[in-house]
């Protein structure tokens, strides 16, 4: 499940505060709450980036992927 949005503005709900609050606290326990949206690209998965900004997905994840070219990966994993 994603959830965007402010925790805050989910806590106060006037419906469903107690369930957010639940909830984001059991996601913060288990650390999995992040300041952005967590990707990793799928030739790469050792390279993740936490994206916090429209602009930051053409600069981190080009295409859909990473900026590492594939060749290079595939190569070094086929040594």
């Amino acid at each position: 499940m994603i959830i965007l949005g402010n925790i805050e503005t989910f806590q106060h709900a006037r419906k469903g505060g107690p369930m957010w609050e639940t909830l984001f606290a059991m996601m913060k326990e288990n650390g999995q709450i992040f300041e952005g949206l967590p990707v990793k690209c799928e030739r790469h998965p050792n390279r993740r980036e936490t994206l916090c900004k429209p602009e930051d997905f053409d600069e981190h994840v080009p295409d859909g992927g990473c900026q590492e070219p594939w060749c290079v990966s595939y190569l070094l994993q086929s040594v």
